[in-house]
């Protein structure tokens, strides 16, 4: 990139621009590997209903985004057997830090009441026809779940068409090989607590 026989002046002009054109080019990857949004809860069975999901509410849970339409009658009953298992994630599996968010379009609010029915996970709309919630997570879906980590990182995705015992192992799987379980004291994530006199 630096030319040979330039002056000092112009060498420090080169290095500047290329520390310039280096840091553009993290930050945009940073951008663009970016996964966040601040939605209203629209499912009056949630315990965040009315209020704005997934941040700041579930800020340090490991989060999956089940994208879906709110129209069709096999994809209600998913969004109430994915409730059930939640349920089983916090409660039996001991996973208090994981939260499953149903991301709709807005174009079928008025099926909500409905699809909604018998599940209290957290449901937000995306904006149709830009669809940005499912741009911004790899143009992701219907019956797709995307899986991020504590700090908002993307792990993987997976196609759910039903809950079953398969299903239902292939995301056990996953939360279990990426969970951090913070405990108080544990200052460097050793599943330790640390002492200090």
């Amino acid at each position: 990139f630096l030319k040979e026989n330039l002056s000092l002046g112009e060498s420090i002009y080169y290095l500047i621009l290329k520390s310039i054109i280096i840091f553009y080019i993290i930050l945009s990857s940073f951008l663009i590997s970016n996964y966040d949004y601040s939605l209203i809860d629209y499912n009056e069975s949630s315990y965040t209903y009315g209020e704005n999901v997934w941040l700041p509410n579930y800020q340090d849970y490991m989060t999956i985004h089940y994208f879906t339409t709110q129209s069709w009658a096999g994809w209600t009953s998913t969004f109430w057997q994915l409730s059930d298992f939640y349920e089983e994630i916090v409660n039996i599996y001991g996973y208090e830090k994981v939260v499953i968010i149903g991301v709709g379009r807005d174009t079928m609010e008025l099926s909500n009441e409905n699809f909604c029915l018998n599940s209290n996970l957290p449901l937000v709309m995306d904006d149709f026809p830009s669809l940005p919630i499912h741009e911004q997570f790899n143009d992701s879906e219907a019956h797709d779940m995307v899986f991020l980590n504590q700090n908002g990182e993307y792990i993987t995705t997976i196609e759910i068409l039903s809950i079953n015992d398969y299903t239902k192992n292939l995301i056990l799987d996953v939360i279990n090989e990426n969970y951090v379980n913070n405990l108080l004291g544990d200052l460097n994530n050793d599943q330790i607590i640390n002492i200090l006199d």
